[in-house]
């Protein structure tokens, strides 16, 4: 099979897109998606004045050619100054098939050789991405469970979504309930932790309260992760 496609994930602060995009562009990239989300990181304060403070994020959805990754990793990151308390990250993830992007379809399949490369630290290289779909107003227990559990924080989508126990009608209409999804990327090593912490905090198991899946992430760029090395000093 002849896969090498990467889809590229960065969570930027909301505006900065346009930057984003563009130099992604020049380093490659023939176009990207947008999706509006909010988040919470360890160095973002979490209230002001006392009042909640909704950090909003830009997440830029990106279809590539593996060959060009690096160097759109490296425009995109220096475009949304990722790596900077606060300013966001980015990740990449191996796609198994690619349509609607025909020059993209004949590429060597180079996910043995790839796979887990990453520009941080060698202790930090395995990443995972937990994605959490709970009922809307969860989101923020399932971003505090994971603090709790090591996690540097999260990025929120709204979304809807009915399962077999969440059918509902109202006058003969059937109501889609709305869902938030929650991201969180995590080294390997704290991801059982964080996973069994969202667990209990939302009871996953029990009907209608939601989803969680881990997806394993090839390469993670801009992250801030010095509190990862502090809580791993302290253990």
């Amino acid at each position: 099979m002849i896969l090498n496609h990467r889809l590229m994930i960065a969570i930027v602060k909301r505006g900065q897109s346009r930057d984003v995009i563009a130099a992604a562009k020049k380093a490659g990239v023939d176009g990207a998606t947008i999706i509006y989300g909010e988040g919470i990181g360890r160095n973002e304060k979490p209230t002001f004045l006392g009042l909640p403070v909704t950090h909003e994020k830009d997440i830029i959805l990106f279809a590539l050619d593996g060959d060009s990754e690096t160097a759109i990793a490296e425009a995109v990151a220096s475009a949304g100054s990722l790596g900077k308390s606060g300013h966001g990250l980015g990740f990449t993830i191996h796609l198994s098939k690619l349509l609607g992007v025909p020059h993209l379809s004949r590429r060597q399949d180079d996910r043995k050789r790839k796979r887990g490369l990453t520009n941080l630290d060698s202790e930090m290289t395995a990443f995972q991405l937990i994605v959490t779909i709970v009922n809307s107003g969860d989101s923020a227990a399932v971003v505090k469970a994971a603090a709790e559990a090591g996690a540097e924080g999260g990025t929120i989508l709204n979304g809807r979504g009915t399962g077999v126990n969440e059918q509902q009608k109202f006058l003969n209409f059937t109501i889609d309930p709305e869902k938030d999804i929650v991201l969180t990327l995590i080294p390997n090593s704290y991801a059982e932790k964080v996973v069994k912490s969202i667990e209990q905090a939302i009871d996953l198991n029990a009907p209608g309260k939601g989803i969680s899946f881990l997806i394993d992430v090839e390469n993670v760029f801009g992250v801030n992760h010095s509190s990862l090395r502090n809580q791993k000093s302290d253990v």
